[in-house]
């Protein structure tokens, strides 16, 4: 049988009692009644007997014992429920404390089923899911470690103020740490330095430039290519991704990730030299060819038939494609290998456009297209250099003008926005294919509707100009619709660029 509720149980004793105290009252009542009965006869006779006295001593000692009856019944009752609840609720109190501190081996025991039992029953139930929650937990956490543990990459974990809360044996070793005592709970800065991949001074980068601080300044992850020096002097290279980790789009800490690529570096600049040397090599030879072919076409050693002619031009033409491939190579290797040189000078945007447009106005006149420039009236001479700066626009509007049918419109346009020169080049050309646009930057890489369009190009343009416009501290981005036309846009910072000593320039 089902046992009473706290409040039946409350509420059962307040009627009995309640009941008492009325039989009681009604008790008190007839016998009052009956004094008064008698006391009026009494009086009648004009006599007075003990008889009334000893009615209303009973009465007296009757009300005093059932008072006292009702009382004492009242405090017993209370003090058997009370005692009750308490005894219930320090059991619960205690099961309460076990499972806080993680023991759930010893369930609550509430042999009633009032509130109080199904009370002991819901802290049984949460210690079970609690139980099932932390065993899940562990399992993870295990999984998670061992995750960590193994994984090729260092990985160190800082709050928001850049203090490591956790380090991988990668990580240890990348750093030479022998124990995460030396390194959990310091502040990265401190643990170990990072430097710049070509800083030849060893200095180390300031605080606020690093990967981890960046990241936790910023809310974004930073990717880059940093050095460390280890304790026996080898430079090793490390390609860093810092990741702030956010909770309420607040940042409560970052992720480094650290990868050496101090072999990978190695190799791609190996294939850089070689790549360089073999353009020097083949820059001889084609201007060799060039000159003799532009001889016989002349006619310097004597007229040309016309099929000799024409065989003649397909060698010169070729040979154009082949010298501009191997100024691409150079230019490429020349920049990928920090040799170029940076000489800023007050340069006239305009006049430098102008010039540009100006070289190029046969192709614009024998395709039929216009060409419209407009420039910022007001805006200053820039401190950049013009050789670099020069080829960016050079290879935009090149570009535009090849992927541009006839009668199509290209323009330039230049303004100043905050503290950045913004450049836009359009046309309504063929555009980008959207599947491809991701690429677009890529070495080597043409957009299918172009390779139709204009099978010669070397797909090396594009990522010459980002490699240019972002060694001058500025942007590059762009927007496409195929069939529609094409949007460049890039920006220099109004201060311009910064010097920088190198061995060369670029060709041009």
């Amino acid at each position: 049988m089902r046992s009473l509720s706290l409040r039946t149980k409350l509420t059962v004793t307040i009627i009995v009692i309640g009941i008492i105290v009325a039989g009681i009252n009604f008790y008190q009542i007839t016998q009052v009644d009956q004094i008064d009965k008698a006391a009026d006869a009494l009086a009648q006779e004009g006599r007075a007997t003990e008889a009334i006295h000893q009615a209303a001593d009973q009465i007296r000692l009757m009300f005093i014992v059932m008072t006292v009856g009702v009382t004492l019944a009242a405090v017993i009752i209370g003090i058997f429920l009370m005692t009750s609840i308490s005894r219930s609720l320090a059991r619960i109190r205690r099961g309460a404390i076990r499972i806080a501190n993680g023991d759930f081996s010893a369930p609550i025991t509430i042999e009633t089923h009032d509130e109080l039992g199904q009370l002991g029953q819901s802290f049984n139930a949460m210690a079970d899911r609690l139980r099932d929650s932390y065993k899940r937990l562990a399992v993870e956490q295990q999984r998670d470690e061992a995750i960590l543990q193994n994984m090729g990459e260092g990985l160190i974990a800082t709050d928001e103020l850049g203090n490591i809360l956790l380090i991988n044996h990668v990580a240890m070793r990348y750093i030479g740490l022998e124990n995460l005592d030396a390194a959990v709970g310091k502040p990265i800065h401190e643990t170990f330095q990072l430097y710049g991949p070509n800083d030849k001074d060893k200095k180390p980068i300031p605080k606020k430039e690093r990967p981890v601080f960046r990241a936790l300044e910023t809310g974004k992850t930073v990717n880059d290519v940093y050095a460390f020096h280890a304790a026996d002097g080898k430079k090793i290279l490390m390609d860093t991704t810092a990741t702030p980790i956010l909770l309420n789009d607040k940042v409560v800490g970052a992720i480094s990730v650290m990868r050496d690529v101090t072999k990978e570096k190695e190799i791609d600049r190996m294939k850089t030299e070689f790549i360089s040397l073999a353009s020097h090599q083949l820059r001889t030879p084609l201007s060799a060819i060039k000159w003799f072919t532009e001889m016989l076409i002349s006619g310097d050693a004597g007229k040309l038939t016309d099929e000799q002619q024409e065989f003649a031009k397909n060698i010169d033409d070729s040979t154009t494609r082949m010298i501009a491939l191997v100024n691409a190579l150079l230019n490429i290797s020349r920049i990928e290998s920090g040799r170029i040189m940076i000489d800023p000078k007050p340069t006239d945007l305009r006049e430098l456009v102008s010039g540009i447009v100006n070289d190029l106005k046969a192709k614009t006149e024998e395709r039929k297209q216009t060409l419209i420039i407009s420039v910022h009236d007001e805006l200053p001479m820039i401190n950049l250099d013009p050789r670099l700066i020069g080829q960016v626009y050079l290879n935009l509007l090149t570009n535009a003008i090849k992927y541009t049918q006839e009668g199509g419109e290209v323009s330039v346009f230049i303004s100043r926005k905050d503290d950045q020169i913004i450049s836009q080049v359009t046309d309504n050309g063929y555009g980008i294919p959207k599947d491809q646009q991701s690429r677009i930057f890529q070495k080597f890489f043409r957009a299918a509707n172009a390779v139709k369009v204009e099978t010669d190009g070397t797909g090396l343009g594009l990522y010459l100009i980002k490699s240019v416009v972002e060694s001058s501290g500025g942007k590059i981005w762009f927007e496409s619709e195929e069939g529609k036309g094409t949007t460049f846009w890039f920006s220099i910072p109004l201060s311009g660029m910064k010097a920088k000593e190198g061995e060369v320039t670029l060709d041009v």
